[in-house]
């Protein structure tokens, strides 16, 4: 018909098919077809028969995609589905790539956000050959370990098991760096008796003495500990007020996903009614729901109609959804919170299931603030 209407010689519109037919018949295409419905095929078999190893082969070729972290992100996603847990990075516990442990597959240290190769070399030159606390930080010293390093990765989890908060033992770690040998040869001494805890340590030795009748931690010693010690006691003050926050922050950046405590668990107490997105992106149209998420993508726009909107992508530990709000909701949003949330920002969001995303009616970023370094608090 259109060789026709463009009045063109019957034999071109002949020549054009047969082109397209022979493209279609080429056995390249049909090989290529058959490979993938197979490699399909095996792929959805051994995912469903062999779980564990499936998750295995994807974690440990998640460091060559380009966004590694977020990778991660969305097969842990998938493993809650299989029962089948993704356990935290550990300093003495994981390998150097993801491994099976149990019926679950534990974290590789190659794989933490941020921290370098060398890094995880100098980890790797103590780790599976300390138990203790302190064997632990003294390990790190030795083998040159930054210790905000050290601490990023304790209050991500890499030193569980121990009776204090991850937030003290960072507490600890910056404490430890800050004694001279002597002072830490006494705390290994006195760490059964103290629980290893380490600020209940360092008052014993202030009165303590040596076989000399010398006190290990002389006064104007302690002022000078206590001068280094104090801001590093502020960002633990300020911190542990959420530590459960604190905790999600960093296995979040470090890590790409959370497996501590949820950000609904963490925030139930002040917003009843929360919902997991899974359970949001699973509900029938028109459905009122509350959830809480992060930002990862936004962005303003107008309809064709010439409504203004903001689309936000926010997820949570289980989905992702789309949020949107729209023209006065949306001014009201930016007048409450100060701007319109920004990506990374936590936020409650409250609205209806319109064709697959959320219509938002009220949005709340939530402003918990995790100290990360000195300078923050200076700021």
């Amino acid at each position: 018909d259109k060789i026709k209407e463009n009045d063109l010689d019957e034999e071109i519109g002949n020549i054009l098919w047969q082109i397209l037919e022979d493209s279609a018949n080429y056995s390249f295409n049909k090989s290529h077809s058959v490979s993938y419905a197979a490699l399909a095929a095996s792929t959805v078999y051994l995912k469903f028969k062999y779980p564990q190893q499936f998750f295995l082969s994807l974690l440990k070729m998640s460091r060559h995609e380009p966004n590694p972290i977020e990778e991660i992100s969305k097969i842990h996603k998938e493993m809650d589905l299989f029962n089948i847990k993704l356990l935290p990075p550990h300093l003495t516990r994981s390998n150097m790539d993801f491994s099976i442990e149990g019926d679950d597959i534990r974290f590789g240290l190659l794989s933490i956000k941020g921290i370098s190769d060398k890094a995880v070399e100098k980890i790797n030159d103590f780790k599976n050959e300390y138990s203790s606390k302190f064997q632990v930080f003294a390990a790190a010293k030795q083998s040159k370990l930054n210790v905000g390093v050290l601490s990023a990765l304790i209050q991500a989890g890499a030193l569980e098991g121990f009776k204090q908060s991850r937030s003290k033992v960072v507490l600890e770690a910056q404490l430890w760096n800050i004694l001279h040998v002597r002072e830490k040869k006494h705390a290994m001494h006195f760490a059964d008796r103290f629980n290893h805890d380490l600020v209940e340590i360092l008052k014993h030795l202030r009165s303590f003495q040596d076989e000399k009748g010398k006190v290990i931690i002389s006064e104007s010693r302690y002022e000078t500990i206590k001068k280094k010690y104090l801001p590093y006691l502020e960002i633990y003050v300020k911190n542990s007020k959420s530590e459960s926050f604190a905790n999600w922050y960093y296995e979040k950046m470090l890590l790409g996903y959370t497996y501590n405590k949820t950000l609904k668990d963490i925030f139930s107490s002040k917003r009843s009614g929360l919902i997991s997105v899974r359970s949001v992106n699973g509900l029938a149209e028109r459905n009122r729901v509350v959830f809480i998420g992060q930002v990862d993508d936004c962005w303003k726009g107008k309809s064709r109609n010439g409504n203004k909107y903001y689309k936000m992508e926010v997820s949570d530990e289980t989905a992702s959804t789309t949020v949107m709000i729209f023209n006065d909701r949306m001014d009201d949003c930016q007048s409450q919170n100060n701007g319109l949330p920004k990506k990374g920002q936590i936020v409650i969001v409250k609205g209806s299931t319109v064709d697959g995303a959320v219509f938002a009616n009220l949005i709340g970023v939530q402003d918990n603030k995790v100290y990360t370094k000195l300078s923050e608090l200076k700021n």
